[in-house]
């Protein structure tokens, strides 16, 4: 059996090491393997007949979600897919497990979301999930911030149950609970900061980007004193729920993934 990670880039990506894990765990004869693929690819690559399924990382998440034929109800309340596989029908299913995998490691994280003005800096597929599961972690409103005006406001539309405000020049001054960063700044040394601390005030900080020794914006937060975890802990939980849909009967060895994600990190 194979399964692929498709993106772009994806060099960066430990998960053949978590998904290695615990195949090896398991005792099943199957590979995990990172294929970097462009959006004019993604299709082919999600529909071929010899990947069983797989997942999809930036920037292909909001378009996976236009190529399942079915699709859990994640995908429908974000519009983004990151997880696929196909059945026994050769029906290509979708789900999206940033969500819960996003708030399960807010949870270890012991961030309380519960009640909390949020910050979520980016709009793509990332902050899709990461929106919804703010939602349904009862926050109290989220100010939305990137680059670009027109993905902000449409992913401000896909929670209209809740105060959201799309963030337009500077940061407003106000206190933040928690900020989020969903975008991709920080896989690289060069990048900047998704936002300056020192600009802004927050209780704590979430950065969906993992990297060997935590990205410089997470560093930059601890060295504040501000509370602040990196994305290894969402990579974890989401392959974990991953697993679940690939394989129903077995219970992911999640001690051993995160065992096989740590040192993948201190070898990077």
């Amino acid at each position: 059996m194979k399964f692929h990670l498709l993106g772009d880039p994806i060099a960066h990506s430990i998960s053949p090491h978590v998904y290695s894990a615990a195949f090896s765990e398991w005792g099943i004869d199957a590979e995990y393997e990172v294929s970097r693929v462009s959006s004019d690819d993604l299709s082919e690559a999600m529909r071929n007949p010899q990947i069983c399924g797989g997942n999809v990382t930036l920037p292909h998440k909001i378009l996976a979600a236009s190529i399942v034929d079915e699709m859990s109800d994640e995908v429908q309340a974000t519009g983004a897919c990151n997880c696929y596989w196909r059945t026994e029908g050769g029906v290509l299913s979708g789900a999206n497990t940033d969500v819960a995998g996003l708030t399960a490691a807010l949870g270890e994280s012991e961030f309380d979301v519960l009640g909390s003005r949020v910050l979520l800096l980016g709009a793509g597929g990332a902050a899709r999930a990461a929106l919804h599961a703010l939602v349904e972690g009862g926050v109290s409103s989220v100010a939305i911030q990137n680059r670009t005006l027109e993905p902000a406001l449409a992913l401000k539309k896909t929670a209209p149950n809740i105060a959201t405000l799309v963030v337009e020049g500077e940061v407003l001054d106000v206190t933040y609970d928690l900020v989020v960063n969903a975008t991709r700044l920080g896989l690289k040394p060069t990048d900047p900061d998704p936002i300056d601390l020192g600009m802004i005030t927050c209780k704590s900080v979430y950065d969906m980007v993992y990297i060997p020794g935590k990205t410089a914006w997470v560093r930059s937060a601890i060295k504040r004193g501000i509370p602040a975890s990196d994305g290894l802990g969402m990579l974890i939980m989401q392959a974990a729920l991953s697993l679940r849909h690939w394989f129903p009967d077995q219970e992911p060895p999640i001690q051993a993934m995160r065992t096989a994600a740590r040192v993948a990190l201190e070898e990077a």
